[in-house]
């Protein structure tokens, strides 16, 4: 019988202790993938900052254009 009990007492220390190192590696995977969270919502801010930049700098292009045209506009009224 003491045999048995011994058996159980060190089955269940290992199981104890191999449950806290399953606790420790939940615990990097969580670190790990807020890290990861963390990196994904910056590339996302990040690619919507650059199409922002590219919406205004396609404005900037049409007004460019248009101004460009007005001013051909003005100098043909100059030619003779």
């Amino acid at each position: 019988m003491n045999d048995t009990s011994d058996e159980v007492k060190t089955a269940s220390f290992e199981m104890a202790e191999g449950n806290k190192a399953i606790l420790d590696e939940i615990k990097v995977l969580q670190e790990a993938t807020f890290s990861i969270k963390d990196g994904m919502d910056e590339m996302s801010s990040g690619a919507r900052r650059i199409n922002e930049t590219g919406a205004a700098l396609s404005e900037l292009s049409r007004q460019m254009d248009e101004s460009i045209n007005n001013i051909g506009v003005q100098v043909d009224k100059f030619k003779v």
